[in-house]
């Protein structure tokens, strides 16, 4: 852990690496959503299957996450680094130069690899070479590069769509992949490494849950939500959380160490983040395909209406680091998650009328709320469990994250598809109401764990 008071050049230099790294793979990841309609022609595939650029991709990226902890104490942080930016960019290659579906997924998977990588070593690197004083700050610059590249996601690949191709997105990041790479050189080993075996039978068995449960929210499009294959895809998922909770207890190799799940302020902080992810990249992903089918917008439309929001709420995010700094975690998680819930009130309330115009006012609100309530949670939750368990639950944290946006967008897919009417767009404005309702209640389910946390926790302070 950082002792002093500053951040040394070098240590600046390896968060801006990961960072360069963790935006760009979340920014691919979003910016695929405004692509979709134009993939779907270009392929010959349906909505439900081209989402599977993204499924799949935070698929991976979680079950990469989900090893970080072991990664991080068996191999050198820049090997571990330097092997994800390659990673990143041997996808990007794939990706751009996909002649069919089947190799653009391959790419995105083999590309999800290096994101998962980047993403909980930006965390471990903040955590490790920042003071006490200044980490809300600099989680708070973390949270941005995750909340903001999501958000900024459809207005980039909205204006590359209409004024190149989808294959210019990942042209256009590669030098920066490539300046990011060479950034993280810098990067020093702080910590000792360890000499541990790793646990892969944990791994195989999270890969069914995920996947599992996954491809269970994907039949809701074609069958309802009641229907046998859900049901199938149910069992499995639970039988295999059974196997991981039972093998856990057992086993003495590495993967993650559930036993965190036992500290209750981390466990409810972790559900509200997760509440928060899925909402996030749900609405992210609804939100364009809304304004191009329903409001027959074009892609660069569609993802320029999301653009005021995204900029203005970023640049905010390590404001309301600062606040938890000064003021505690509650103010501005309790704040953010008002907002967050009045925007989606909004959006629910108008989905059959939602001009261009009124998208962007609600999805500003929306944004500014995500980024209040997103980064915080994370850095309440992982500065109350401790220094000895931080690597355990960032992994924790970061997988659930993307996985929780992994069934965010499957589940925001099959509201979509799942509307009634007579057009496509009375169809998509039916859909999306569904995904602000089922959203609705998740943010409203927030404000209850967010009061059994703070009124556990012990670092949480009213002023």
């Amino acid at each position: 852990m950082q002792n002093s008071d500053k951040v040394s050049k070098r240590d600046m230099l390896s968060i801006i690496a990961a960072a360069i790294m963790a935006f760009i793979g979340v920014l691919i990841e979003t910016s695929m959503n405004v692509t979709f309609p134009t993939l779907t022609t270009q392929f010959g595939v349906s909505l439900n299957t081209i989402q599977w650029v993204t499924t799949g991709y935070l698929l991976m990226v979680s079950l990469v996450i989900i090893c970080s902890s072991y990664i991080k104490g068996r191999f050198k942080e820049r090997s571990i680094f330097i092997s994800g930016a390659i990673f990143a960019i041997i996808g990007d290659l794939f990706c751009a130069l996909a002649v069919n579906f089947p190799i653009l997924l391959i790419g995105r998977l083999i590309q999800a690899i290096g994101t998962g990588i980047a993403i909980p070593l930006l965390f471990n690197i903040i955590m490790e070479r920042t003071p006490i004083a200044k980490r809300g700050a600099f989680m708070g610059i973390g949270g941005l590069i995750i909340s903001l590249a999501p958000a900024l996601g459809p207005t980039f690949g909205g204006v590359v769509v209409s004024l190149i191709s989808w294959r210019a997105i990942f042209w256009i990041v590669l030098p920066l992949m490539i300046i990011g790479l060479l950034l993280g050189f810098s990067i020093q080993q702080v910590t000792p490494l360890r000499q541990e075996k790793f646990d892969w039978l944990r791994l195989i068995l999270l890969a069914i849950i995920f996947t599992s449960l996954t491809l269970g929210f994907n039949t809701v499009a074609d069958y309802g939500w009641i229907n046998m294959r859900f049901g199938i895809y149910l069992v499995v998922m639970l039988l295999a959380v059974w196997a991981f909770i039972a093998a856990s207890n057992r086993t003495k190799r590495v993967l993650v160490n559930i036993s965190i799940f036992k500290n209750p302020i981390f466990t409810t902080a972790l559900l509200a983040y997760v509440f928060i992810q899925f909402t996030n990249i749900g609405v992210n992903f609804a939100l364009p395909n809304y304004a191009q089918i329903a409001n027959h917008s074009t892609a660069m439309i569609a993802g320029l209406l999301m653009l005021p929001g995204s900029l203005i709420s970023g640049l905010l995010n390590p404001v309301w680091g600062r606040m938890y700094d000064n003021y505690g975690a509650k103010r501005p998680i309790t704040i953010g998650n008002s907002i967050f819930f009045l925007a989606i009130i909004l959006f629910a309330v108008f989905s059959f009328h939602l001009p261009s115009f009124m998208i962007m006012v609600y999805y500003f609100i929306f944004a500014i709320g995500v980024t209040m309530s997103f980064a915080n949670t994370m850095t309440y939750a992982l500065t109350e469990v401790g220094p000895e368990a931080e690597a355990d639950a960032n992994a924790i944290f970061n997988t659930l994250q993307q996985f929780g946006g992994s069934i965010g967008t499957a589940v925001a897919s099959s509201f979509l598809a799942s509307g009634t009417g007579n057009t496509a767009a009375t169809v998509m404005k039916s859909g999306i109401q569904h995904v602000f309702i089922f959203s609705a209640i998740l943010i409203l389910i927030n404000f209850f764990l967010y009061h059994y946390t703070f009124k556990l926790g012990k670092h949480a302070t009213n002023k």
